[in-house]
């Protein structure tokens, strides 16, 4: 086997890659990878296995270099290639004269945040993105990137005068983030709702509290470290979807420490069902209950809808815990698609008598 060798694509190569970019995504990701205008290849045995896509955000003057997207061809993984690949784009983009590099990157996409991370990428907060590029440069970096309808999405950024604090430190601090930015959220659609808004709003609520609560029990069955984290990604996608639904910016209980193992897999997933497990009483409970109560008949409503986007393990959902749940195992993510989906099943046929 050759030695692995990174250089700029050439002119003909853009279908290849774009190629190799679909299969290393899966579902509906996989029909978001661009034909690429600037990227660099991943070069073994004369076979393109791997590429980083770029462009440049210029700001008052500041260059920043964003990663598109970098991906390994799956025929491929395990040998070593992202680790080389991720290294020398990274060392590639500072010789382009930037001041700042940035990537979003998904919340449980270890393989690729890692690899950020051991080149000098650090996980950032919204503030901190307005500490770094003032708020105009927030904005750009906000919306010039797919980070404003990234569901589940978090920001990384590398300074080229050394790393950048993260500001996403401390459980307490990122809880309040979250409930204060869907408070935001389902606050600004409530201009647009009329009827029994402040029943959907504090059962809104109500729901996210449980569901860290319900998180937190779940992180005791395991003896790994955790932290609850706000992910700042997809608020665009949120508000439209809060206009006429109810659709939360993610926060979840992430492992301090991530491990490619069955008992790792387990952990999640157990945290993960536990979750789904407290929401779903609560929706056949409304259902029983039967009120006219607005509060009862938001929470009802609100609750499957959250049941059915964890019963959906793809993207734009996956974060809402299915895929933790799938990954453990397949018979509990059956069980907890089917039962979800009686439950649902339940509630409008409850809803019309």
């Amino acid at each position: 086997m050759d030695k692995i060798t990174v250089r700029e694509m050439a002119a003909g190569e853009e279908k290849t890659v774009k190629e190799i970019g679909k299969r290393a995504f899966t579902g509906f990701e996989s029909l978001w990878v661009p034909k690429p205008k600037q990227a660099l290849v991943a070069v073994l045995d004369g076979r393109i296995v791997g590429a980083v896509l770029y462009k440049f955000l210029d700001h008052q003057g500041n260059k920043t270099g964003y990663v598109d997207y970098a991906f390994v061809d799956p025929e491929f993984h395990g040998l070593g290639i992202g680790t080389v690949l991720y290294r020398k784009a990274v060392s590639f983009l500072w010789k382009q004269g930037c001041d700042a590099l940035t990537t979003v990157v998904k919340d449980d996409n270890v393989s690729s945040w890692s690899l950020f991370l051991k080149n000098g990428f650090s996980r950032v907060s919204l503030p901190e993105l307005v500490r770094q590029f003032g708020f105009g440069g927030m904005l750009k970096h906000y919306f010039a990137t797919p980070f404003c309808i990234g569901i589940g999405m978090e920001y990384y950024v590398a300074l080229k005068d050394g790393s950048c604090p993260s500001g996403k430190e401390g459980t307490g601090k990122q809880v309040f983030a979250y409930l204060l930015s869907n408070l935001i959220l389902i606050g600004a659609a409530g201009v647009f709702r009329s009827h029994y808004f402040f029943e959907f709003a504090a059962a809104f609520l109500l729901l996210l509290v449980v569901g860290i609560v319900t998180g937190f029990l779940g992180t005791r069955f395991s003896k790994r470290g955790w932290t609850f984290r706000h992910n700042n990604g997809g608020a665009a996608i949120c508000a439209v979807i809060n206009l006429f639904g109810a659709y939360p910016m993610i926060g979840n209980w992430y492992p301090r420490h991530y491990e490619n193992t069955k008992a790792f897999r387990r952990d999640l997933g157990v945290v993960a069902f536990l979750e789904w497990l407290v929401l779903l009483i609560i929706m056949l409970l409304t259902g029983l209950i039967g009120s006219d109560s607005g509060h009862i008949l938001a929470l009802g409503q609100i609750s499957a809808l959250f049941l059915f986007y964890r019963m959906i393990p793809c993207y734009p959902f996956e974060s809402f815990g299915g895929r933790r749940v799938l990954n453990w195992n397949r018979w509990a993510y059956g069980l907890m698609t089917f039962l979800s989906a009686g439950a649902i099943a339940f509630g409008i046929i409850s809803s019309l008598q």
